[in-house]
């Protein structure tokens, strides 16, 4: 039953009956919305006090609630693990009519894999951009040309490292670097990030930095792919592909399996008007380094090895999210409820379909020919 137990005391207060009628508290409007993607990742329920449950039509079947705190100023969903189960919990969730979403703040926050010459195990990367590396021709590499490096290339292409116009529209996303700046640096400036043993005698294994550094908050890129990949080849390859989307901006530093398809549905909630897409932080924390030591094979330490970034990981999802949210939550009159305007040209390179700017476009033709009609009325009344 969609029924909060603030809802309902509130309802009794005022003399409503705790009962159909007690819908009047809805639609929710939660000032940060923060998205999981299995159950591990939800660090959440117990520090932000999330004890209210409303079950979504659509969302996964694993993970069917979004829980809230007691004010409805904070709530929270698991998405399901890869690209389709995030692209229907996030586009139902913008569906609900129990949710008002306008001014929202959707903080991703979970963990990856991490390209150890931009961070290490248990380091928290904040991205600009999340491109959709797999979305791609292959061969298997047994059977590439000799003069190519990688069974990957780009659709509508015939070669690896050649840029495509052959566009779906969810292959590169870019983010509001200005608020991910504004949280970072406002927010994260003393915190400590936690480490193991384990962790600390894997890196040992790199032979260069930050791979055999303390984990450390960085700035970097995810690339989303459902393929649970590892290996430098692979690894590079997809690397170049974040170039050639990115016009050679972006570093691929995490890898992940649902983000663009997160950020597709949050797009369309953004078109329809439901939502502000400049309103989107992507935090990834780093579970697993994405190619080997020199001492190991990709295998070995893939499959075999114990890298012991998993626990840390976890951890930094609080440690690094919870002074984000709560920062958010202080500052909302003075910074945050009327937004953080994004960087120049956000609006057109928000996704590689540029909709925000043609939304923005037809929506200033529609307002001149309004304004062409009152004056063609106002000049036949004359």
């Amino acid at each position: 039953m969609k029924l909060s137990t603030i809802a309902a005391a509130a309802a009794l207060a005022t003399g409503v009956s705790a009962g159909p009628l007690a819908k009047r508290w809805f639609p929710i409007k939660p000032k940060v919305f923060v998205f999981s993607m299995f159950s591990s990742e939800n660090v959440w329920t117990a520090p932000l006090g999330l004890t209210e449950n409303i079950t979504v039509p659509g969302l996964s079947p694993l993970y069917p609630n979004v829980t809230c705190d007691a004010r409805g100023a904070v709530c929270h969903l698991t998405t399901g693990e890869g690209e389709i189960n995030a692209a229907v919990t996030v586009a139902s969730l913008v569906a609900s009519p129990d949710f008002d979403l306008a001014h929202t703040y959707f903080f991703i926050a979970g963990i990856a894999g991490v390209n150890p010459f931009v961070g290490t195990l248990g380091s928290v990367g904040f991205a600009r951009y999340a491109v959709q590396v797999a979305l791609a021709y292959e061969i298997d590499y047994r059977e590439v040309p000799s003069n190519w490096t990688t069974g990957y290339w780009l659709q509508g292409t015939s070669a690896p490292g050649q840029p495509t116009t052959d566009i779906y529209g969810t292959e590169v996303f870019e983010l509001n670097t200005n608020l991910r700046d504004a949280v970072v640096g406002s927010f994260l400036a003393n915190v400590t990030l936690n480490d193991t043993a384990t962790a600390a005698a894997y890196r040992a294994n790199y032979d260069y930095a930050p791979a055999n550094a303390y984990p450390q908050i960085f700035y970097g890129d995810v690339a989303t792919s459902d393929v649970y990949f590892a290996g430098a080849l692979l690894a590079e390859a997809f690397g170049n592909i974040t170039q050639l989307w990115t016009n050679n901006t972006g570093v691929y530093a995490l890898t992940a399996q649902e983000d663009n398809a997160s950020l597709e549905a949050l797009l369309r909630g953004a078109k329809a008007g439901k939502l502000d897409l400049s309103r989107v932080i992507l935090m990834r924390t780093a579970s697993d380094l994405d190619r080997a030591p020199p001492n190991q094979t990709s295998l070995y330490s893939f499959e075999v090895a114990d890298q012991g970034g998993f626990t840390p990981s976890i951890e930094n999802i609080l440690i690094a999210g919870l002074p984000i949210v709560e920062g958010i939550l202080a500052n909302w009159d003075t910074t945050y409820k009327a937004g953080v305007a994004p960087q120049a040209d956000w609006l057109h390179n928000s996704d590689d379909l540029h909709t925000l700017t043609e939304l923005r476009r037809r929506g200033a033709e529609r307002k001149a020919m309004g304004k062409r009609a009152a004056a063609a009325k106002r000049a036949l009344a004359a």
